[in-house]
C-alpha cells in the first residue's frame, strides 16, 4: 500500500501518453503518404519476415496487428508505431529513472513524450520509430547490467535487446560498442549462472536470433551492407564529412527537408529543450573521463558518421541522446537550487514548480507545432493525399 502513490502515477502518464498517441492518429493528415500505403500492401507474417528480417521487432508488431484486422485503414497502419513509441518513451523514462530519480525522470518523460520530432515518427508508418527506440532500449539494457548488484538477473533482457536490435540496419555497431563498454558486468553476470542449464539457457538465447539474420546475410552482398547501415555505393570522404557535420546542422539550426516528417526547415529543439540540453552537455564536458560520458559520446560520434554515409541509418537514432543531455540539465539545475535552499521548503518548490513550467511550456509549443501547423501545411497535405 506505501506504493499506491507512484503507482496511480504511472498509470495515469501510461494513459495519457497512449491517449496522446492516439488522438486522431487515422484522421490528423487526411490520407496517407506513398510510404504508409507500401506498409499497408506490404507481405507480413512468416513469409514476409523471411524474405526481408530487416526490422524485425516492427515487423513482428505490424504482422499481429494486420493479422486482427481484414480492413487496413489509416490507423491500423500506423498503430504499430504507436505501440513501438510508447515502448520507447517508456525505456527512456526508465533509463533517466535509473541515472537521476523519480522527479528527474518524470519532468524529462514529459518532456521526450511531447516533443515533435517524437510525436512524427511514432504515429507514421516508416522505420524511424525503430531508430528513436533503439538507443533508449540499449543505453537502460546496458544500466540494469551495470547498476544491479546481480547482473545475472538482468542479462536476460540485454540478450533480449540486443537480440532483437541486431535485425536494425546500422545497430551491429553500437551492439558491438555496447559489448566493450559492460564486457565486465556480461562476464560477471555469465559468472552468475551458477547452474549448468542456466548457463545452456543464456548461450540458447544469444545464438538464437543467428539463423534467420545469417540466412537473410548470405542471400545477396547488398543485404550485409545495408545490414552494416552503409549505402549500395559510397561517397568520397570530402561528401561524407560535409554529409557528418551536416547532422548537428539539421539538429539544433535547419531541420530535414521532409514533410512527411517535418514542418518546413525548423530546428528540432524549441529554445526551452536547448537550453537544458546546454546545460545537460556543459555537465558532460566537464566530467568527460566518466564511463557514461565516454558511452554517450561514443554513441553521438558513431550515429553522427553512420547518418551521414547516407544509408538506412535515419536522424531519429541520435535524437533520444539530445534529451538525455536536457535530462541531464534538468537534474543539473534542480540539483544546484535545492543546494542554494536545503531548507526552505517554499525556495525549493518554486524551483521545482519553474523547471516545470519551462517543461510544460516546451510540451505546448511542440504539441501546437505537430497537431496544428503541421497538417495544416500546404506542403504535408501534398503528400498525405492517397486514401488507403
Amino acid at each position: 500500500m506505501s506504493y499506491w502513490r507512484p503507482a496511480l502515477i504511472i498509470k495515469i502518464g501510461v494513459i495519457i501518453a497512449a491517449g496522446l498517441m492516439l488522438y486522431r492518429l487515422g484522421s490528423l493528415t487526411g490520407g496517407l503518404s506513398a510510404g504508409e500505403q507500401l506498409v499497408g500492401r506490404m507481405t507480413l507474417g512468416w513469409h514476409g519476415l523471411y524474405a526481408d528480417p530487416f526490422y524485425l521487432p516492427l515487423k513482428i508488431v505490424r504482422s499481429v496487428i494486420f493479422f486482427g484486422f481484414n480492413h487496413h485503414g489509416q490507423t491500423i497502419i500506423r498503430l504499430a508505431n504507436v505501440i513501438v513509441g510508447l515502448i520507447t518513451i517508456g525505456a527512456f523514462i526508465g533509463l533517466i529513472k535509473k541515472w537521476h530519480g523519480n522527479r528527474i525522470a518524470l519532468l524529462a518523460g514529459v518532456l521526450f513524450a511531447t516533443t515533435t520530432w517524437v510525436l512524427q515518427v511514432s504515429r507514421i508508418a516508416s522505420y524511424d520509430v525503430v531508430y528513436l527506440a533503439a538507443l533508449p532500449l540499449l543505453l537502460l539494457s546496458q544500466a540494469l547490467i551495470h547498476k544491479s548488484t546481480k547482473p545475472g538477473r538482468y542479462i536476460y533482457v540485454a540478450v533480449l535487446v540486443w537480440g532483437s536490435l541486431l535485425y536494425v540496419p546500422g545497430m551491429v555497431w553500437f551492439i558491438g560498442l555496447a559489448l566493450f563498454w559492460e564486457r565486465r558486468n556480461i562476464l560477471a553476470a555469465w559468472r552468475a549462472q551458477r547452474l549448468w542449464w542456466h548457463k545452456a539457457l543464456l548461450g540458447a538465447a544469444s545464438l538464437w536470433w543467428l539463423p534467420l539474420l545469417l540466412i537473410h546475410l548470405l542471400r545477396s552482398s547488398s543485404n550485409a551492407a545495408t545490414w552494416l547501415g552503409l549505402p549500395s555505393k559510397l561517397a568520397d570522404a570530402p561528401a561524407i564529412l560535409h554529409a557528418t557535420l551536416a547532422v548537428p546542422y539539421q539538429l539544433f539550426v535547419r531541420g530535414p527537408l521532409d514533410p512527411t516528417l517535418w514542418l518546413s526547415r525548423l530546428p528540432l529543439l524549441d529554445i526551452g529543450s536547448l537550453a537544458l540540453l546546454i546545460v545537460g552537455a556543459f555537465f558532460y564536458l566537464r566530467h568527460f573521463r566518466s564511463t557514461r560520458t565516454q558511452i554517450l559520446a561514443s554513441y553521438a560520434v558513431l550515429g553522427a558518421v553512420l547518418i551521414g554515409l547516407g544509408g538506412a541509418v535515419s536522424l531519429s537514432l541520435v535524437v533520444p541522446l539530445l534529451f538525455i543531455a536536457a535530462a541531464t540539465g534538468i537534474a543539473v539545475l534542480l540539483h544546484d537550487w535545492l543546494k542554494t535552499f536545503p531548507v526552505n521548503p517554499i525556495a525549493r518548490n518554486f524551483g521545482v514548480v519553474l523547471i516545470a513550467l519551462l517543461v510544460l511550456a516546451s510540451g505546448y509549443y511542440n504539441l501546437d507545432r505537430y497537431f496544428v501547423a503541421w497538417p495544416n501545411s500546404t506542403q504535408t497535405q501534398a503528400v498525405f493525399r492517397l486514401k488507403p
